[in-house]
C-alpha cells in the first residue's frame, strides 16, 4: 500500500495540489518569489504538495478554489487606502473551509504526522458540520508611503502569528491576500469552560486585530481595524529572512 490521500485517507493515485489556489497564482503573476518557512526556502517555483488524490483535488476541493478566487475578483485585487464604510459579503462555510484548506496544505510541508489540522480534513471536503473551535477575524492593511512612494501590501501569505501573549491552548494562523488579512484563533480541543482557558482566550481575542466574521451572517461591516500598514506587516518578515531572499535573487540573476 502506498501513501494515503491526505484528505480522504484512501489508497489512490496521488496528484499535485497547490498550497495556494492555482487561480490565485495566475491572478498574481507579479509575486515571483515564494517563501516556504518550513524549509527556509525562497523559490520562484510554484509551491505544491503531492499527497492528494485526483478525486479530492479536482472534485471536492475545486469548488473551494473557485470560491476563494471569486473573493479575489470582488475584493482582494483592490488595495484599500480608506478603511471607512467597508463591507464584506461572504459564505461562511466556504470561506472557513477555504482558509483551513490553505492552512492544512501549508502545514503539511512541515509535518504530516501529528498535524494539528488533520482533524479538519473531513470538514474541508464536505462542510457538513459546524466548527465552534475556530474564530475568524478580518483586518485591513493599508499602503505605506516611503520617500513619497506608495508601497502597497502586495502579497499572499500563510503561517503562524505571534501576538506577544501566551497561547498554550490555542493555535493562531494568518492568511492574507494583499490588503485583506484573515486571522484564525483555533482551540486545541480543550475545556473552554475552564476559567484559565477563558482568560487566555479573551487575552488572545483582544490582541488579534480586526472584525469577527460571524457564522450566522452573510455580510459584515468591517470596523475595529488596527493601524498596521505595509511597512509594519512586511518588514519583520523581510528583515528576518533577508539572507534567503538575497540568495534567491542572486541565483535568479545567474
Amino acid at each position: 500500500m502506498g501513501r494515503l490521500c491526505a484528505y480522504c485517507q484512501k489508497d489512490k493515485k496521488l496528484t499535485k495540489e497547490h498550497i495556494w489556489q492555482k487561480c490565485i497564482i495566475k491572478r498574481m503573476p507579479e509575486l515571483e518569489l515564494k517563501f516556504l518557512d518550513s524549509r527556509k526556502l525562497v523559490t520562484n517555483s510554484e509551491l505544491v504538495i503531492t499527497d492528494v488524490c485526483s478525486d479530492c483535488n479536482n472534485n471536492k476541493l475545486s469548488p473551494l478554489d473557485s470560491y476563494f478566487c471569486e473573493l479575489y475578483d470582488k475584493y482582494f485585487f483592490k488595495y484599500i487606502e480608506d478603511k471607512s464604510n467597508l463591507k464584506f459579503k461572504y459564505n461562511y462555510n466556504l470561506l472557513l473551509r477555504s482558509l483551513l484548506k490553505i492552512t492544512y496544505n501549508s502545514s503539511r510541508t512541515k509535518s504530516r504526522i501529528n498535524n494539528d489540522f488533520t482533524k479538519y480534513k473531513d470538514f474541508i471536503l464536505t462542510g457538513n458540520e459546524n466548527r465552534e473551535d475556530v474564530i475568524v477575524k478580518i483586518d485591513i492593511i493599508t499602503p505605506s508611503i516611503i520617500n513619497n512612494k506608495i508601497i502597497y501590501p502586495k502579497s499572499a501569505r500563510c503561517g503562524t502569528i505571534k501576538i506577544g501573549v501566551k497561547s498554550e491552548n490555542f493555535i493562531l494562523r494568518m492568511i492574507s491576500v494583499n490588503s485583506y488579512y484573515f486571522y484564525m484563533i483555533i482551540s486545541k480541543e480543550v475545556d473552554i469552560k475552564s476559567e484559565i482557558i477563558r482568560n487566555e482566550f479573551f487575552e488572545i481575542f483582544n490582541s488579534v486585530p480586526g472584525t469577527v466574521i460571524e457564522p450566522g451572517k452573510e455580510e459584515i461591516e468591517l470596523k475595529g481595524f488596527s493601524n498596521r500598514d505595509t511597512l509594519y506587516i512586511h518588514k519583520p518578515h523581510i528583515d528576518t529572512n533577508k539572507e534567503f531572499y538575497d540568495r534567491a535573487i542572486k541565483n535568479n540573476k545567474k
